[in-house]
């Protein structure tokens, strides 16, 4: 583990060295990942829902803690805009309060009673955003942090038209919470500046993807080392469900089908759903298939590494950029400069 470089009210409340969140990606975020990640010195959060049903999801948090030897880890809890049923946030809460957990990514829909229920279990939640308005009231119900996620981000974006820089330039000031910024986030060269911007922390979901310890299929991670940051597109803008992915067949298709109608979710068929991707890129390695969630920080893998090296990688690449700055500033006038 890289030594600590920075303090923030996010390092200090996630009780970790670097201020780093893993978010919690579907399908991917599970057991040994996040462990890595914590092991690293971030902070992950696994997704309960890629389990399927809790009683798997509790075994698989009790793997993690495991490998976490001894490091926090934490839970996303993703509340369904586009989907007629629910997770069972409430149940899945419960299992991770037990064991102990208690750290919490929201995102989706307003959290609403969720913040309530996890003060009360000893938890504290960060909520994901796309919009000033969810941000702000997400601080007024008690959200402990808020993460704010720009247009450039792998996912769901939601409407926001705005890259993420621009979102924090402008949320920073209004907002009393920690605050962290997410999308195409993937170099220590980004952490340094979007700390320097006022951002307590940087979440990042594409730089992981490459990560020996995330269990797609080897083929698909293939595909996204060869990728640039060119390799991403937007479907679903129609239906006002944006999802920014992996410029494959699948995208172009329903970009296609999207410029010559105007379609419904159910039209799209069984492509756009998640189970599709999962069955044919990650676990068949088909990177064609599936809407593929990914920002353009998949230009910055070189290759399959473990989580852990990821972390390390961009602590580093975070102090150089910081001696960088110090190598430019400029000495105050008068002031003594020392014998060559």
């Amino acid at each position: 583990m890289e030594p600590q470089l920075f303090s923030t009210r996010l390092t200090e409340m996630f009780e970790v060295p670097h201020p780093i969140a893993a978010g919690g990606m579907m399908w991917l975020s599970t057991a040994g990942f996040i462990a890595a990640v914590a092991r690293g010195g971030a902070m992950g959060f696994m997704t309960p829902r890629s389990y399927g049903e809790p009683e798997a999801f509790r075994e698989g948090l009790a793997e993690c803690i495991a490998l976490a030897e001894g490091n926090p880890v934490g839970v996303n809890l993703t509340l369904p805009r586009y989907h007629a049923t629910s997770a069972p946030n409430r149940e899945y809460l419960a299992i991770a309060l037990d064991q102990g957990v208690r750290m919490f990514e929201t995102a989706g829909a307003h959290p609403g009673g969720l913040i309530e229920a996890i003060h009360a279990g000893g938890g504290r939640v960060m909520h994901k955003a796309t919009q000033f308005r969810h941000a702000l009231a997400a601080e007024r119900d008690g959200a402990d942090a808020v993460v704010i996620v720009g247009m450039e981000a792998g996912g769901h974006p939601g409407l926001n038209p705005h890259p993420a820089p621009v979102l924090l330039a402008h949320l920073r000031p209004k907002l009393r919470v920690p605050l962290a910024i997410g999308g195409g986030m993937g170099t220590g060269r980004q952490l340094a500046g979007m700390l320097a911007m006022g951002a307590e922390a940087v979440l990042m979901g594409t730089r992981f993807l490459t990560a020996a310890q995330i269990w797609a299929h080897p083929d698909y991670k293939a595909r996204l080392v060869a990728a640039t940051h060119d390799d991403t597109t937007t479907a679903m803008e129609s239906i006002k469900a944006t999802w920014r992915v992996l410029d494959n067949a699948t995208a172009r298709e329903i970009r296609r089908m999207e410029a010559e109608g105007d379609p419904k979710f159910e039209d799209f068929g069984a492509v756009v759903r998640g189970t599709y991707g999962r069955d044919n890129a990650y676990v068949r390695g088909d990177a064609e298939k599936g809407l593929l969630s990914c920002s353009s920080a998949v230009g910055f893998a070189q290759g399959v590494e473990p989580a852990e090296a990821i972390v390390a990688s961009i602590i580093a690449e975070a102090r150089a950029a910081l001696g960088r700055l110090d190598a430019l500033r400029v000495a105050p006038a008068g002031a003594a400069v020392s014998a060559a």
